[in-house]
C-alpha cells in the first residue's frame, strides 16, 4: 500500500514548485485561484499551486484552507484518472493521499467542517475502488466523519448528498444501515440546500448530478403513490422524537407536500429535468458531459 508522501518531502517539492507556480503574498488571492482551477477540473495544477504555496499560510487556520483543498483536488484527480482507466493501485494511493491531507485539516482546526467532509469523501472512493467489502468498512468511518462535519455546519449540501448515497447503496439491517428511505429524505435535504446555495449566491452553477442522485434514491424506495401518502404520517410521529442532526434528517421528507405520484414517476421527472438543464449548458465540462450520459442511460433504462 502506497504511503502519503513524508511531510518533509511534501516541503521539498513545494520549494521546486515554486518556480513554476506564483507565490502569493495574499491568501485570498491565492485560494481564489485554487478554487478557480477547480471549478475549471484542472485538479492536478490547484494541487500543484496549492503546495507551491505551503509557506504562505501564517496560521494553522490558513494552513488548513490550503490542506482541504489538496484533498479536494486528490479526489477530484482521482475520480478523473478512474474515468480514463486507470489503475486500482494508482486511484488508491490518490485517495489516501487526499485522506493524509484532510487529516492534517482536522488537526490544524478540528472546528472545520470541511477536512471531516473531504476525509469522509476520499475514504469512501478508496473502499469504492477496493470493493464491495471495503466498501461496508468503510461506511461507518464515512458517516461519523459526516454526521461530525454537518455537526459543524448543519447546512452543508454534499454532506447530505454522500449521506443519501451511503444509505441507499448500502444492505441494510444485519450486515449494515442502509436505508432507501432515509436514502431518500437526505437526498432531499441536499437538494433544498443546494438550492438555498444558489439562491444566496454561494453557489453560481447548478449542480446537476443532485437531481440524478435524488432519482435513484427513488427509483431504488419505489414506492406507489398510496404508501408515499401513508408514510408521511409515520415520519411525522418519527421524527418528533429524533435526537440529533442525522436522526432528525432521516424524516425530512415528512416537512415536505408530495406530489400525488409514484416514487419512479417522479424518479423519470427528475432525470428529465438534470437532461434538459444539462442539454441547455451552452458550453460543458467533461464531469457534465458524464453526467448528461448518465442521466440518459439511467432515464432510457427506466423507461424500457
Amino acid at each position: 500500500m502506497k504511503k502519503l508522501l513524508p511531510f518533509a518531502f511534501v516541503l521539498v517539492l513545494a520549494a521546486v514548485l515554486v518556480m513554476a507556480f506564483p507565490v502569493f503574498a495574499d491568501m485570498t488571492s491565492l485560494l481564489e485561484e485554487a478554487d478557480g482551477l477547480h471549478d475549471a477540473e484542472n485538479h492536478m495544477a490547484a494541487k500543484e499551486l496549492l503546495l507551491a504555496n505551503l509557506d504562505a499560510a501564517r496560521s494553522d487556520a490558513e494552513k488548513a484552507e490550503l490542506y482541504w483543498r489538496l484533498a479536494r483536488a486528490l479526489l477530484n484527480h482521482g475520480d478523473e484518472m478512474e474515468a480514463q482507466g486507470a489503475e486500482k493501485n494508482a486511484l488508491i494511493a490518490l485517495y489516501e493521499e487526499g485522506e493524509g491531507y484532510a487529516d492534517l485539516t482536522v488537526e490544524l482546526a478540528p472546528d472545520s467542517f470541511q477536512g471531516y467532509y473531504w476525509k469522509s469523501a476520499n475514504i469512501g472512493r478508496a473502499g469504492q475502488v477496493r470493493g464491495v467489502l471495503n466498501s461496508l468498512f468503510a461506511a461507518k468511518p464515512m458517516r461519523g466523519l459526516l454526521e461530525k462535519a454537518l455537526t459543524l455546519n448543519p447546512e452543508h449540501a454534499d454532506s447530505y448528498y454522500v449521506l443519501g448515497q451511503l444509505y441507499e447503496q448500502l444492505p441494510g439491517f444485519p450486515l449494515s444501515f442502509g436505508s432507501k428511505d432515509y436514502a431518500v429524505s437526505l437526498g432531499r435535504k441536499s437538494l433544498m440546500l443546494h438550492q438555498k446555495e444558489l439562491d444566496a449566491g454561494i453557489e453560481d452553477e447548478v449542480d446537476y448530478d443532485y437531481w440524478t442522485e435524488m432519482a435513484k434514491h427513488l427509483y431504488a424506495r419505489d414506492w406507489d403513490s398510496d404508501k408515499r401518502e401513508k408514510e408521511q404520517q409515520k415520519k411525522r410521529k418519527k421524527q418528533s422524537s429524533a435526537e440529533g442532526i442525522l436522526e432528525e434528517s432521516f424524516y425530512y421528507e415528512a416537512d415536505l407536500a408530495l406530489q400525488p405520484i409514484s416514487d419512479l414517476q417522479e424518479a423519470k421527472e427528475m432525470l428529465g429535468e438534470a437532461i434538459d438543464g444539462l442539454s441547455g449548458l451552452r458550453k460543458r465540462s467533461a464531469e457534465q458531459d458524464r453526467d448528461l450520459e448518465e442521466a440518459r442511460e439511467l432515464l432510457a433504462e427506466w423507461e424500457s
